[in-house]
């Protein structure tokens, strides 16, 4: 008897699942990871991330620790902020370019970092900050040292930097000399000659030291623009050098820039020199392109600009992210936890490497609200309670927590959740790990002209080809698709909902396809 009720439950799911076309019935996609540069990349401010010595400040142990965390998060690449020896709690002023911050830990924390991530197929990129080094650096020291006893720049640094008896702007003043140094960001940060040779080989010793010596993966490199101020050429020119050297040393190795510019056509410039990505900047922000589409709820023109970025960046892997420690996250800039939700997820579908910022996956926000370089670098809220092992301060170091820093749960009580933001992002970075075409595809704008709310994409990589439905409205959304003219054969193969109790469902021969709020779909 039990055997023929089995039976009979078989036939009864099964034409369940016939009935209701793909529901939360179906399967599970399964991961398919290729090891190349599209990667799921997460930013890291050490400092603020995870503490195992107790002194309040992040350490390179605590990021091993949370490796696991990283990976089943589905993230596969790892950018360390600067974490060599610095004056400041940001590091961008950096003193020594072959050591690690003694805060963070030591040479041998980075290799067992590498070494583990690398374990769990997680690539390792480094902040290379060459447009400028820390006044602390004893090479600046050394160079002001000789013109104050010589009178003139000379000596082993003196070409280093660029040194004026002219006072212009952007220019800081050599104490107890008539001579001024370059220092575009403040005079903190001398800026360094990249004309030089002798500099630029110096930069070719850091990437190899970094890269053959420790094994790190590649460079996020440092405000590009101002390699050259003013001079796209120039910058292109050097990047075009700095590429060339770098892939000399490991041809393999990923560089992503930072040139924080106003189109995308500027920003696609910059491909010229060959490195592989530069962030997206167009799309970030609370001004941005992928958070005005949410707001606006215009999935047809999310769609649409899929296509316009394809065309403009005919060469190299675009690098889209939402915030990172120079602007505001998007738990502050995105009005509540459904449109928090919906921007990474419309990331998640493009194409390219995407950056998502520490604490991004649970929401979290600046420090009180407010826009200030310390406010950005808020510590990772792991649990509930404020106090507790692994916690750290806010920097600079001691700075009180302040809970208005947290809109939303920690991660212990995130990971409980099935519709927690953290959730939400684990499955959005577990798509991209399943379907390849996401980040790759060449892309095809099949939007309905009908329907502003509607974003369809077709992306089509390799064997591989795709169809995303993107529901941009917070109301369901009922559209009426031909399957053969889609090309699609085997319905519903990956899901994304804000809210996971609700379900999509289509309908293969009427073409109709039922999609709860803001729900993201994939077929095949």
């Amino acid at each position: 008897m039990k055997k023929h009720i089995s039976v009979l439950l078989l036939i009864c799911l099964l034409l369940s699942v016939l009935l209701t076309g793909c529901s939360q019935e179906n399967p599970e996609p399964q991961l398919n990871i290729i090891d190349d540069k599209y990667r799921n990349w997460y930013e890291i401010f050490v400092h603020s991330y995870y503490d195992t010595n107790n002194d309040g400040i992040g350490d390179l142990q605590g990021v091993i620790q949370k490796l696991d965390y990283i990976q089943e998060m589905g993230f596969n690449g790892i950018w360390l902020m600067p974490i060599h020896p610095s004056p400041t709690y940001h590091k961008y002023d950096v003193k020594d370019y072959y050591a690690i911050d003694p805060a963070y830990g030591t040479l041998e924390d980075l290799d067992q970092l590498v070494t583990e991530a690398h374990k769990r197929g997680i690539k390792v990129i480094l902040d290379l900050v060459v447009n400028h080094s820390s006044s602390n650096h004893p090479m600046f020291m050394e160079a002001c040292d000789y013109i104050r006893e010589h009178g003139e720049p000379g000596g082993t640094y003196g070409e280093f930097y660029n040194f004026s008896r002219q006072k212009t702007d952007g220019y800081s003043a050599v104490s107890g000399t008539p001579f001024y140094y370059e220092s575009r960001f403040w005079s903190g940060m001398p800026d360094l000659n990249l004309d030089s040779q002798l500099v630029r080989d110096e930069i070719v010793k850091i990437m190899d030291y970094w890269m053959t010596g420790h094994k790190v993966d590649g460079f996020r490199l440092d405000a590009v623009t101002s390699y050259y101020t003013g001079d796209l050429k120039k910058n292109v020119q050097f990047l075009s050098w700095l590429n060339t050297e770098a892939k000399k040393i490991n041809p393999d190795c990923y560089i992503v820039g930072e040139a924080w510019v106003g189109s995308d056509g500027m920003i696609a410039d910059y491909y010229e020199s060959g490195v592989d990505s530069f962030f997206l900047f167009t799309g970030s922000q609370g001004s941005g392109t992928i958070a005005t589409n949410v707001k606006q709820c215009s999935g047809r023109a999310f769609a649409k600009w899929q296509v316009d970025l394809q065309n403009i960046y005919t060469q190299g892997i675009p690098a889209p992210f939402l915030g990172n420690h120079d602007t505001m996250r998007p738990g502050g800039f995105m009005p509540g936890q459904e449109n928090v939700k919906m921007a990474a997820g419309a990331m998640a579908m493009m194409n390219g490497g995407i950056f998502v910022y520490y604490g991004e996956e649970i929401g979290m926000i600046s420090k009180g609200g407010n826009n200030s370089d310390p406010a950005k670098r808020i510590a990772m809220k792991w649990m509930k309670k404020n106090i507790y092992p692994g916690c750290c301060y806010l920097p600079p170091e001691g700075t009180p927590w302040d809970e208005t820093s947290y809109y939303y749960p920690s991660v212990e009580e995130q990971q409980a959740d099935p519709n927690s933001i953290l959730n939400y992002y684990k499955q959005a970075m577990h798509l991209r790990n399943c379907f390849p075409a996401i980040a790759r595809g060449t892309v095809e704008n099949l939007s309905l002209e009908d329907n502003s709310y509607i974003a369809i994409l077709r992306k089509t990589y390799e064997q591989e080809r795709i169809v995303i439905v993107m529901n941009f409205d917070s109301f369901d959304q009922t559209i009426t698709v031909d399957p053969a003219a889609l090309g699609i054969t085997e319905g519903i193969v990956g899901e994304l909902y804000n809210d996971t109790t609700l379900k999509a469902t289509f309908d293969e021969d009427t073409g109709t396809l039922k999609l709860p709020a803001y729900a993201i779909l994939i077929l095949r």
